[in-house]
């Protein structure tokens, strides 16, 4: 790979820092230069080095197809800086001092300089000549962060912490971390990214006893954490003591259960956890269980209160659609019921039902306003009504840091009808915030398949609601005629009542040819046809353009037809010759099919939102940095900064939860045995349902009938339903 070794080798290098060749929060690519004068390029969470320090770093060597080789930063010790050369840098670098403040100190102090600094940084540093009044107390600012800092590096770097570690900390807590972290080194665990076994490390280093109460309770709060991003709300008893006990003993189980329990019992007498549910078995962390007591209260109150718009009378056609019995009673709900829900597969009309409930609201002069949790399924539910869609997050008027705008104190006056798309996608806590802010006159309809797959985030709110009895459902089960004839649609509903699909068949003249099932012996070969369909065949056959048209979904990230190689290999064949952009961590280049990875409020780019890269390079003015233009998937086109690429990845394939709310042309679903703890009739509905107009299944033997064996990965604890069923009970007593 280069003079120094091959790509993947260990490093161990002292280096001198020279400058910054690209720096954004807190990543940055660093040139240095070893005592030989070797050109060493850095990358990691280093932006706060400064020209002139030496560093002794820890790394793997990689290849930058721009910058050449470079090492990847895993662990970076800062000896304290010593020599004239070494003090007078480390000073140059505090705001205001710059080197020839440093040297005059240096000439004054000598070896002595930063003792003498560290003692009365007021006084040291005010004999620098102009330094003035005003610009004094800027500089000892500078001066000390930098120290807590380097104090931050070296007290991580002795518990065995990589510098990743320490930009995360830095970033979200800014000033004197240590003294946080010395007083609760579990407090990591607030941070993203950072697991349990890391907090322990530097817990132990610090001294933490192994039954210490802040060890057994950060195990017993991080086991409900890791289940709530599985989807759960609680966990029974037993199931998070176990959890817990995992986590803290590797040996001596008997004695770290007795420890957790009591540790259980402390953390519910002072209300970090609350028991509930039948003997007190299900354990929540106190303010999920506020969540989902408030999101109880809230579906009540909306469920139980008397409708306030009119009766629709009759059934009749609306704008020239005759809806059938079940789609009128669809309509009858909505109007005379506060909440209801609209639920069906693929083929049974609910898209029509929706859009006669909106056309009817506003014949009659409701004021109606739509939604959906993302930003594609908001665009679609708009294209399928003519009006507009925000996501809820943009209904609610989302604030960070501080929240939504709308809320139980500001709720949304005025809307006399709001309408939820894709409702299976409301995670506990959006679905909290989006009830509490409901206007006081206001009906509200959601609509949903609960047959996908539920949300990323904890809960299972569309089916809660169904389960629970209390909220008026209307199930769409018959399938028209000319959805019939799909062979999607009939895989779907096959799928979801655990039967193989049928494969089309050039000989069957019965039914639209939109659904193959093909199957292929080990990864390898699966990976050879998906590459041939997405490359060639379906754009050569059908016309499809493979970067805004194809859709590819697998379920996971490993193997040979994993999401991640998939990526590597769809991109070298899609798009071999795209100009490489300089966005640090991860590989994009013009052309490129891409997908947000997080909310980006700023720039109005939702999780989940998919573009093409279309150019690079231009600029507003003089002064402006280069931007960067995608295309999005409804054709519109954003010029953005470079650094707002940071959040993105490759989307040649995507994950089958990310194409959630989305649809496709064309579909390229890829399983495999190996993914067999990912297989559920869910996953595999949802893919097939994202195709508009061609699916493709392509299977490994077996992996199929894996997938139609599990209704779902697991059942999520939540009590959600039972809350609701209780007064769903009273009413009906009553």
């Amino acid at each position: 790979m280069s003079a120094f070794g091959e790509e993947g080798k260990q490093v161990s290098i002292a280096v001198s820092v020279s400058g910054f060749i690209y720096a954004a929060e807190g990543f940055a690519v660093v040139e240095t230069y070893d005592e030989e004068g070797r050109r060493w390029v850095l990358v990691g969470d280093l932006d706060y080095l400064h020209p002139g320090e030496r560093i002794e770093v820890e790394g793997e060597l990689v290849y930058h197809p721009k910058y050449g080789p470079q090492v990847k930063v895993a662990r970076l010790n800062h000896p304290r800086p010593a020599g004239k050369e070494g003090v007078i840098a480390a000073l140059a670098a505090v705001r205001h001092i710059g080197r020839q403040g440093a040297e005059l100190l240096y000439a004054r102090y000598g070896e002595k300089t930063l003792e003498q600094v560290e003692a009365d940084p007021e006084r040291v540093l005010g004999e620098i000549p102009g330094i003035g009044a005003k610009r004094l107390p800027e500089a000892v600012a500078s001066w000390r962060e930098q120290r807590e800092e380097r104090q931050l590096r070296v007290f991580l770097a002795e518990a065995g912490l990589d510098g990743q570690t320490a930009g995360r900390i830095r970033r979200a807590w800014g000033k004197r971390p240590v003294g946080r972290l010395l007083a609760d080194p579990y407090a990591l665990l607030e941070l993203p990214g950072v697991g349990f076994i890391t907090a322990d490390r530097l817990g132990r280093a610090v001294g933490i006893a192994a039954n210490h109460p802040k060890r057994l309770a950060a195990a017993l709060l991080h086991a409900l954490s890791q289940a709530e991003l599985n989807g759960h709300c609680y966990l029974p008893r037993p199931e998070l003591e176990r959890q817990a006990v995992a986590l803290l003993a590797k040996t001596d189980q008997p004695a770290a259960r007795e420890a957790v329990g009591a540790a259980l019992e402390r953390l519910l007498a002072e209300g970090s956890l609350i028991a509930d549910g039948e003997e007190r078995e299900a354990i929540y962390e106190a303010g999920m269980h506020a969540t989902e007591s408030s999101l109880a209260l809230q579906v009540r109150a909306l469920a139980t209160a008397g409708p306030h718009l009119d009766h629709p009378g009759p059934a009749r056609t609306i704008e020239g659609f005759t809806p059938t019995p079940e789609q009128w009673l669809a309509v009858e709900r909505a109007v005379s019921h506060r909440l209801s829900l609209l639920t069906g597969g693929p083929g049974t009309g609910k898209t029509a039902c929706l859009r006669a409930v909106v056309a009817l609201a506003k014949e009659r002069g409701y004021k109606v306003r739509l939604c959906a949790p993302t930003g594609k399924a908001a665009r679609r539910l708009a294209a399928a009504t003519g009006e507009e869609a925000l996501t809820v997050h943009r209904l609610l008027e989302w604030q960070p840091p501080y929240g939504f705008a709308r809320n139980a104190a500001n709720r949304l006056e005025g809307i006399e009808l709001l309408v939820v798309d894709e409702a299976s996608m409301l995670s506990l806590r959006l679905a909290d915030a989006l009830f509490a802010a409901v206007g006081s006159r206001c009906h509200v309809l959601l609509v949903g398949d609960s047959d996908q797959l539920p949300a990323i985030g904890p809960g299972r709110v569309l089916e809660d609601l169904i389960d629970s009895g209390l909220v008026p459902v209307s199930r769409l089960t018959e399938i028209f005629r000319q959805a019939r004839r799909s062979l999607i649609v009939q895989a779907a509903h096959a799928i979801n009542a655990g039967s193989r699909p049928r494969s089309a068949r050039a000989e069957d003249q019965t039914t639209l040819q939109d659904f193959y099932l093909l199957t292929r012996d080990d990864e390898a070969a699966l990976h050879d046809e998906l590459l041939s369909l997405v490359c060639t065949r379906l754009p050569d056959r059908f016309g499809f353009d493979p970067l805004r048209e194809i859709l590819v979904l697998s379920p996971w990230h490993r193997g040979a037809v994993g999401i991640d190689q998939l990526n590597r290999t769809l991109r070298s064949l899609l798009n071999p010759n795209g100009r490489r952009l300089p966005v640090p961590g991860v590989e994009l280049c013009v052309g490129d099919r891409i997908i947000q990875t997080r909310n980006d409020y700023d720039h109005e780019l939702m999780n989940g939102e998919v573009a093409v890269i279309r150019s690079y390079g231009d600029r507003q003015g003089e002064d402006e940095e280069e931007k960067v233009v995608i295309e999005l998937e409804d054709g519109n086109r954003r010029q953005l900064p470079l650094a707002a690429l940071y959040t993105f990845e490759p989307a040649y394939a995507i994950s089958i939860h990310k194409a959630q709310g989305s649809q496709a042309p064309a579909v390229v679903v890829v399983i495999t045995k190996a993914q067999r703890i990912m297989l559920t009739r869910n996953l595999l509905y949802t893919a097939v349902t994202r195709a508009e107009r061609l699916c493709l299944l392509l299977a490994e033997p077996g992996a199929l009938e894996l997938a139609l064996r599990h209704r779902e990965g697991h059942r999520r604890y939540t009590l959600l339903a039972k809350r609701l069923r209780a007064a769903a009970e009273l009413r009906s007593a009553a």
